[in-house]
């Protein structure tokens, strides 16, 4: 969804206000109020929505860093496991005890290198995840920021139409649509 500018509602808002004359009713006197009004709160939606977006890009770069580095640490994980077996059967088809033992000593060194590496990868999973989980939430605060931008415009412009054929259902079908969009404005705030 493009960015919305509170001009745009505000333009509505003088059209409308030019148009409605003294015998329209008086409920559509108000027209240019919520108009201007709803131009504010689109506005602020959108511009909300745009953060929401940039925090999206940062915590989707976060967690496909921390992914690449889960992957590399158990592919250090998985070399190290290898060497250890190889180091093992080595020692195992020597016929040599001094050589036993060095392939028994690297045997030891590659499984003390390979236990962390397991546990780092672990937590790096972990803080993946945890960035999944929170690019998830901001997708769902942003999406409901969008739906929020896009009822106020509507309700701008039925307001406006109302405004225009002098139909107070258009106008309070907009403010209708605009107390829906509120309520997605304020779920979009929530965490």
């Amino acid at each position: 969804m493009s960015d919305y500018l509170a001009h745009e509602g505000l333009e509505h808002a003088e059209r409308a206000h030019e148009h409605l004359a003294v015998d329209a009713p008086p409920l559509l006197r108000l027209v240019p109020l919520a108009a201007a009004i709803l131009a504010v709160l689109a506005g602020l939606s959108s511009l909300y929505g745009n953060r929401l977006a940039e925090a999206m890009v940062r915590v989707g770069s976060d967690a496909l860093l921390d992914q690449s580095k889960a992957a590399d640490a158990w592919n250090e994980y998985e070399a190290q496991s290898l060497k250890k077996h190889l180091a093992n059967n080595l020692a195992l088809v020597s016929t040599d005890p001094s050589v036993k033992r060095r392939f028994a000593k690297l045997e030891s060194t590659y499984e003390a290198r390979e236990k962390p590496l397991g546990v780092e990868a672990k937590s790096l999973e972990k803080e993946r995840t945890a960035a999944i989980e929170r690019l998830d939430r901001l997708e769902t605060k942003k999406l409901r920021s969008d739906v929020a931008t896009a009822l106020f415009q509507i309700a701008i412009v039925l307001s406006s139409i109302g405004a225009l054929t002098k139909q107070s259902t258009l106008f309070l079908i907009g403010l209708a649509g605009a107390l829906v969009g509120l309520v997605f404005c304020v779920l979009g705030l929530v965490p």
